[in-house]
């Protein structure tokens, strides 16, 4: 009876320790077990609701963020196996490796419920296959007419309350949130006013939560509808550099570069469904058993090595859809970690070696090697950190682990292997440099700044909003190699 006891309790201590439960939750399980006794069935079960203790809220706010949303969750059905229902029956009936109900509920009925609340403010949310609770579901007849304060000062103080309302409800209904993950645009008004809002109002209510932030941000060389987007990205850049602790950019620059590179024609909708790719991949760890359970929080320990460094960029190994690729090359480990980091799959329109290489998160599906792909990372770690980068450089960097690796057995849709990267780099810097040039450019002859005053932001606002870009592209220049050897063949 005794050696039973211990055993049991080893187990659920083992289970706090793995999801990371805090002491309180495991002196009342420890305290249940002594009272009741549990058999081994009962523990499983209770190691089934620890699995499912660690839900993400979404939030998809203005036009890009609804539309690549339901692009996010047409994946994310068909990648959590609720085709149909004898995969739901099984995926529920599996007690120690469901965990759907991350960024599901509702999942004893036949037709889950997306865990996301959708919001914009000037037209009606976009038509989806996906059933949504209508309930988290809110279309404003407002028009933010792509201006940041008119946003904040003013439809903010209307709508603010109803949404965050919805927002504790849903909270109420997980058992332990893990953290939030915000879809917008900031380069119009809608996404960017509402993403500054919500971001600094979640991190005053739960500030123990992670919020990442998945941004559209102005391209570099391309030119954007919205005329404004300097003011509009500056703006909200500044209050979310202090509310998120990560911010992913994308632009339309490196998308259109990677579906040029497919073959396909730039358009929105496919634009939308590469990032939506992206994201449920990089995702998967939270929700699928793999070789190192992953969360929000350690992605944020594992990828910033210093506090005010979260910027990151994405990739995906998107080779499998061309025929070229099929027929000549083999997609292996080494073609896996050699897309994830190529500046050529980036998608966002910075170049990898032209800043220095922190950190990056790969998550890959497939049955691919642990071994060989960890060898491979152990090899570019070695070549970038001692061929490249002079000691006086390295010393500041020295113990820091640059990846971050994933492996999931579980294929992805149909593809044989597929891959996604979260990568932090200094290059992000060319991509702040460019909208600080327009910002100076514009702010100086006070173009549109009228506009903006009207809707109550000062002019003091716009002098940090500038200054807060310097500071963080000063901040990321210090960390690149100022004395590396331009005779050194790229590390690409």
């Amino acid at each position: 009876m005794a050696a039973n006891f211990q055993k049991y309790t080893r187990i659920a201590i083992f289970g706090c320790l793995i999801q990371e439960i805090n002491l309180e939750l495991l002196v009342k399980i420890i305290q249940i077990i002594i009272k009741k006794f549990f058999t081994f069935i009962q523990i499983r079960q209770l190691l089934n609701f620890l699995q499912t203790m660690r839900e993400i809220l979404v939030l998809q706010l203005g036009g890009f963020g609804n539309k690549m949303g339901v692009k996010f969750w047409e994946e994310m059905f068909e990648d959590s196996e609720f085709g149909s229902d004898i995969d739901q029956q099984n995926q529920n009936k599996n007690i120690l490796l469901n965990s759907s109900n991350v960024v599901y509920y509702n999942l004893s009925e036949k037709t889950p419920l997306p865990r996301t609340i959708q919001v914009d403010l000037g037209q009606d949310l976009p038509y989806s296959n996906t059933n949504f609770n209508p309930c988290n579901q809110f279309s404003f007849n407002y028009s933010s007419g792509n201006n940041f304060g008119f946003v904040k000062n003013n439809c903010c103080n209307q709508v603010i309350d109803i949404i965050f309302d919805r927002i504790r409800q849903e909270i109420e209904q997980c058992d332990s949130l893990q953290g939030f993950q915000i879809f917008a645009s900031i380069i119009g008004g809608t996404g960017s006013g509402l993403s500054a809002v919500l971001s600094q109002k979640l991190k005053d209510e739960y500030p123990n939560a992670i919020t990442q932030c998945n941004l559209l941000v102005p391209s570099i060389n391309l030119n954007d509808d919205c005329v404004v987007s300097p003011y509009n990205f500056g703006l909200a850049f500044s209050q979310l550099m202090d509310s998120a602790e990560q911010l992913i950019f994308f632009d339309n620059q490196g998308l259109k570069q990677n579906l040029s590179r497919l073959g396909i024609q730039f358009d929105y909708q496919d634009a939308n469904l590469h990032v939506a790719q992206t994201i449920c991949c990089n995702s998967s760890p939270f929700r699928n058993p793999g070789d190192i359970n992953s969360s929000l929080r350690k992605l944020s320990t594992n990828l910033s090595p210093f506090s005010n460094y979260k910027l990151f960029t994405c990739n995906m190994t998107n080779n499998q859809y061309s025929d070229y690729y099929k027929e000549y090359l083999k997609m292996d480990e080494y073609q896996i970690l050699k897309e994830l980091i190529s500046s050529n799959h980036n998608q966002t329109s910075t170049v990898y070696t032209k800043g220095r290489f922190l950190s990056a998160a790969l998550s890959v599906r497939g049955k691919v090697s642990n071994k060989e792909l960890d060898k491979y990372c152990s090899c570019l770690d070695y070549f970038i950190e001692y061929q490249r980068h002079r000691l006086e450089v390295r010393k500041k960097y020295e113990g820091i682990k640059m990846f971050f690796t994933n492996i999931c057995q579980k294929k992805y849709q149909n593809y044989e292997f597929f891959g996604s990267s979260i990568v932090h780099s200094s290059s992000i810097t060319q991509s702040l440099s460019s909208i600080s040039e327009k910002f100076k450019k514009m702010y100086p002859k006070k173009s549109y700044v009228h506009k903006y005053i009207q809707e109550g932001i000062e002019e003091s606002e716009f002098v940090g909003a500038q200054s807060r870009l310097d500071d963080t592209i000063f901040l990321y220049q210090d960390t690149s190699d100022t004395y590396q050897d331009e005779n050194v063949e790229d590390w690409e």
